[in-house]
């Protein structure tokens, strides 16, 4: 009755009416009426029962069969198919037999020539072939959407998945080795996740090279995914708008490799984890990026290898140890100019010197956000000279995580002293009547000059910049 129930309403919700061909000359109007109890459901037409039924869970549409004899086939029709190998068995000792029976049955009587989406999770072990066929299977089906979640390593040929021409999404969460040739072309696919890939190349000598065409791919996502036997990727993907690689699992030494891209226009670009590779942007556009690596090698030829091919950033985001690494590699000279950023978000604490030496690289900056969580000391009468962005464009300063220590204050202090432009700080708070009880109530209070030295920023502060609401402060019009 629930599965009834279920249809009546996407009956209702679809249409209240329908025109049914019963017997190819007669044709009958038939209207859902709760009251009487008719039964419209068996009279729909085809299509709109295989969409009621894709849209079940597939354990659930495949229960249909035993609503009556004109039902025991109906399921066949449906076009997606999403199927855990923990979802409906439940016996340990046959859990594996009965699910490879349940995958088998379904694409054996399966009336769809075309899926839109497959969908297969285990959690057991099943052999290479098995896996390999009911991937074959959904592809021969000309699959739109594929996902596949397994835990076991499996040799696969990148040529069986990508070059099906109807397959536009594809999610793999799989430690899977794709063998890979000089030459890979993905015509079809819009969308790329991988997790735990291992790339294989074909050859062994140490100039081995492999070329990626993607020409419609607008989303990749790398994670955890190992490139072997392969020194250079180069990655052509025109219309690719968003790329992310993620990597925290422990990674062994292996082959170095550099990671070309080209042909492209990033909107958003993504690092974080730890890296063997080097990623390569000159020869693409990039509008913003995130930048947090922890890698095994130096971080700072990575990152600054990186920020080569970041010329046209509007927006970047950087860990506060990519910012001194890439300063204490000697790579802050070398930076090209940011004569397109306009934001910059550091991620987490940073050393004063080495941020304000990436600064002078970043000429049109408007906007900084910065963690300061733990801000070290810094003597800023030591500053030789000041980026120019800070004179002349600087209009925003937001604070994240500001716990109120004397040197955040001076940093602040430094800042929107230099900034002519400033107009408004968002984030800086002061200590409230309780917190400065408690702090004498446990003994946490500063030095007598410290306390002072703070009195007098708020002092300064409120006689150029006016609070707004908590938190945020905005300049004050001058007479003139």
């Amino acid at each position: 009755m629930g599965l009834l129930k279920y249809f009546r309403l996407n009956v209702e919700i679809m249409s209240t009416q329908f025109l049914i061909d019963s017997d190819q000359s007669k044709k009958r109007r038939i209207t859902y009426d709760e009251n009487n109890g008719e039964d419209i459901i068996s009279y729909l037409p085809e299509f709109i029962t295989s969409r009621i039924l894709s849209l079940l869970p597939t354990k659930d549409a495949l229960r249909t069969c035993v609503l009556s004899k004109d039902w025991e086939h109906k399921w066949t029709g449906i076009y997606n198919i999403d199927i855990d190998d923990d979802m409906r068995f439940v016996l340990k000792k046959t859990r594996k037999t009965s699910f490879i029976n349940f995958v088998d049955r379904i694409f054996f009587f399966s009336r769809n020539s075309t899926l839109k989406r497959f969908s297969l999770q285990c959690r057991l072990e099943y052999k290479a072939h098995r896996m390999i066929s009911w991937i074959s299977a959904a592809l021969m089906r000309n699959v739109e959407d594929l996902e596949i979640v397994y835990n076991d390593e499996v040799v696969v040929s990148p040529g069986r998945l990508f070059n099906c021409t109807s397959l536009t999404t594809m999610k793999l969460k799989w430690p899977c080795i794709f063998r890979v040739s000089s030459q890979n072309l993905f015509s079809s696919l819009k969308s790329l996740y991988l997790d735990r890939t291992k790339f294989q190349g074909e050859c062994v000598p140490s100039t081995s090279k492999s070329v990626f065409d993607f020409p419609v791919l607008e989303t990749l996502e790398l994670e955890n995914c190992k490139w072997l036997k392969v020194n250079l990727v180069e990655i052509n993907a025109p219309a690719l708008s968003m790329f992310k690689v993620v990597c925290y699992s422990y990674l062994p030494e292996v082959d170095k490799c550099q990671i070309k891209f080209s042909k492209a226009k990033l909107g958003k670009c993504e690092f974080a984890g730890r890296f063997v590779e080097d990623f390569d942007f000159s020869a693409t556009s990039v509008f913003s990026a995130t930048i947090d690596i922890r890698s095994i090698r130096k971080i700072g030829s990575q990152a600054g290898l990186l920020l080569q091919g970041f010329c046209g950033l509007n927006h970047l985001k950087m860990s506060g140890d990519v910012v001194e690494a890439v300063v204490e590699s000697n790579q802050g000279p070398l930076l090209p100019k940011f004569n397109m950023l306009k934001r910059l978000e550091v991620l987490t604490k940073c050393n004063s010197g080495a941020l304000l030496e990436l600064l002078h690289a970043m000429p049109f900056l408007e906007s900084i956000v910065l963690q300061m969580w733990c801000w070290e000391d810094y003597d800023y009468d030591e500053v030789e000279s000041l980026p120019s962005c800070i004179v002349s464009h600087l209009k925003e300063i937001r604070f994240s995580s500001f716990c109120k220590s004397l040197p955040e204050y001076r940093m602040v202090e430094f800042l929107w002293t230099n900034a002519l432009r400033l107009k408004k700080i968002v984030g800086l708070r002061g200590e409230s009547s309780e917190e400065r009880q408690r702090k004498k109530m446990f003994g946490q209070v500063g030095e007598e000059s410290e306390e002072k030295e703070i009195e007098n920023f708020w002092a300064k502060l409120k006689t150029v910049f006016e609070q707004k609401e908590h938190g945020i402060f905005v300049k004050k019009k001058m007479l003139t």
